[in-house]
């Protein structure tokens, strides 16, 4: 994981992936639409984009 993200993203993102790929895909896709996210509701703009393309960093390990 990136470690220049500030701790409260860091941590986010390791709950988020522990909830499983399934759930973390949904959260990337819900994200691409333009929904809201509730899981990331305490999040500025600017955090969540940070959250998200972490995330899809992440998957894409997985998804290749």
């Amino acid at each position: 994981m990136t470690h220049n993200l500030p701790e409260k993203l860091e941590e986010k993102i390791e709950s988020l992936c522990e909830q499983g790929c399934s759930q973390v895909h949904q959260i990337i896709n819900e994200a691409r639409k333009g929904d809201k996210i509730e899981a990331l509701e305490e999040f500025n703009g600017s955090e969540i984009k940070q959250i998200i393309d972490e995330l899809s960093k992440i998957m894409s390990v997985y998804d290749e």
